[in-house]
């Protein structure tokens, strides 16, 4: 009889594509679906499951000072390291890249000691091209030898164009200095060339003079947009060229960040600071480098009046906002950030702060222990439902044990009662079952060594320390929680609605893997009157007790107005109970 057994290992790994480029400028070209679609050809081709839900890209980031092997919450690369040193990507894997200098572009010895130090953990190593290269911990010396060769002629050049276009830059900050000659043609937006000679744009100096002016006035980043956008002022943006005029228009919106860079910067001063690749400024200012648009007077007293304000009221809250990145309000698609208002912080839409929306400010710490309070109740077998297959495996797994025990008892039972049509006929049946059960197997094992499963064990044990680990060391417990919450959230639509002293919060949480979940935060402020003072109160429920949620969809404008009349309407004295208080 031939042997009866699960298949090997080897069966079941799955594949990882990392992606990289170095200028953000890349993605406009063919360089991202290059890579893609050649990953996912090799997996196609050589029948390996290639894994979708971790995205490995680093789309803008330079492999050449080593940088995108570091900080795991911001560069792909970092957080597979990651995995692979915690054991949660399984031995065997295949890490595909274009070419081994996506990987690194370093110094030959950091380079090489990333490349073994991936293929020792297990993991396989695929270059597609020059030509393909499969590297394991056990590749023979030629190939390890290819490999050395590929990584030495990509540091190789960035070297060569690092020292290039450092040495052309030194060069033109030589003559700036001395000469006054132009470093680069990118200038400020109330500068241009008239006659190869730099000169104001006189209504854009206007605005940036009037900005200063309105700083030492007082007025904050947040009072200068909305100022400025209930006045129409053109804000300077990307140059639209429109037919019959002379001078491209600018489209875009006024903006905190830009108008805190005008103020920052010197060039308003008419000064030039270069700096080195670290960032470091490379000398003294550039004296009368462009035309000055307000006098070193203003600039101080602009500068001190900023700093002023800084402290006050509105000022950015030092409170880690967990959700950063995912946030987004409902109506405008926005995002929401931290101010401290107040004694707390709370979260604010980014285009109200801005003075370009009505806001729709909530409760920060309402918020978050509202919300993660229910990510620790949720079941993460429902959310991974389809994308892992933990009960899957169990469940045909426990089946193919029973068929293999039958199959060996029919082999005893001919083995002493001789042979019998019946039996042979039972086991060809079960032979057969077991080959559909091994080949049932093969995917649903690669769904459950997926890292999204690993990603919310992740979470759901942060999660359970998390007060705990804020008492300790707020930043990292706050940095850490947000990291992992990245992995396995996609996005959170906020929809807020206000009822006099009382906040509404519509939440639509969309993990990874497409599903999603829908919640409503209560929460009702704190209030004084004749007969004595009522504490603050808050409740929380499922969305789907007050309103139909079943396509609903936050992420369109029309579903978040939709719901906003359903939420104005409500009878909130229906969600007051005590078993909804949290």
């Amino acid at each position: 009889m031939p042997p009866h057994s699960t298949p090997s290992v080897e069966e079941y790994l799955i594949a990882y594509s990392y992606i990289r480029f170095s200028h953000p400028e890349q993605s406009k070209g063919d360089s991202l679906r290059r890579q893609i679609e050649a990953a996912a050809e090799w997996c196609e081709h050589n029948k390996i499951h290639l894994d979708t839900s971790l995205t490995l890209h680093d789309l803008g980031s330079s492999a050449y000072t080593g940088s995108h092997r570091q900080n795991p919450d911001r560069h792909a690369l970092a957080m597979f390291l990651k995995l692979v040193e915690q054991g949660k990507v399984s031995k065997g894997s295949y890490l595909v890249i274009e070419n081994l200098d996506r990987l690194s572009r370093e110094e030959e010895v950091p380079a090489c000691h990333l490349l073994t130090s991936i293929l020792m953990a297990g993991i396989r190593v695929v270059q597609l091209k020059p030509s393909e290269l499969v590297l394991t911990e056990k590749s023979p010396g030629w190939d390890i030898m290819r490999a050395v060769m590929e990584l030495s002629r990509g540091h190789g050049e960035s070297a060569i164009k690092s020292e290039r276009v450092g040495k052309a830059w030194r060069e033109k900050k030589r003559r700036a200095r001395e000469e006054g000659k132009l470093i680069t043609h990118r200038l400020p937006a109330w500068i241009e060339l008239r006659d190869g000679k730099r000169c104001l744009v006189p209504e854009r100096a206007r605005i940036v003079k009037r900005i200063f002016e309105l700083t030492v006035a007082g007025y904050g980043l947040a009072f200068i947009v909305s100022k400025f956008t209930r006045e129409g002022v053109a804000a300077f943006g990307i140059p639209k060229i429109n037919e019959g005029r002379k001078r491209p228009q600018y489209s875009g919106k006024w903006n905190r960040p830009y108008i805190a860079n005008i103020l920052k910067d010197r060039r308003a001063l008419g000064e030039l600071q270069p700096y080195h690749r670290d960032g470091s400024p490379d000398g003294p200012p550039i004296k009368d480098y462009f035309p000055a648009v307000v006098s070193e007077d203003v600039w101080h007293a602009a500068r001190a009046a900023a700093e002023q304000r800084r402290c006050k009221r509105g000022r950015a809250s030092t409170h880690i906002n967990v959700f950063s990145g995912l946030l987004k309000e409902a109506r405008g698609g926005e995002s929401y950030f931290v101010v401290q208002r107040g004694s707390s912080p709370s979260l604010v839409n980014n285009d109200a702060w801005e003075g370009r929306a009505r806001l729709y400010s909530f409760p920060l710490l309402v918020f978050e222990d509202a919300i993660l309070g229910w990510l620790r109740e949720v079941n993460p077998r429902e959310i991974l439902e389809g994308v892992n297959g933990h009960d899957e495996v169990m469940v045909l797994e426990g089946e193919l044990g029973e068929v293999e025990a039958a199959i060996a008892s029919i082999e005893a039972d001919l083995d002493a009662h001789g042979e019998s049509p019946r039996q042979y006929a039972r086991l060809r049946a079960k032979e057969a079952r077991l080959a559909e059960l091994n080949e049932l197997l093969k995917p649903a094992r690669q769904r459950a060594a997926n890292p999204l499963s690993v990603a919310w064990g992740e979470t759901q044990s942060l999660l359970k320390t998390y007060r705990a680990a804020q008492k300790r060391d707020p930043e990292d417990a706050g940095l850490r929680l947000r990291g992992a919450l990245r992995r396995i959230i996609e996005s959170i639509s906020l929809l807020v609605v206000v009822r006099g002293a009382t906040r509404l919060a519509a939440v639509q949480m969309w993990f990874t893997g497409g599903h999603h979940r829908d919640y409503l935060i209560e929460h009702k402020a704190a209030t004084r009157g004749v007969a004595g003072s009522r504490q603050p109160q808050r409740w929380r429920v499922s969305l789907s007790d007050v309103a139909d949620v079943d396509d609903l969809d936050l992420r369109r404008r029309e579903d978040a107005e939709a719901l906003a009349i359903v939420l104005e309407r409500l009878n909130l004295a229906e969600l007051e109970s005590e078993e909804r208080r949290f």
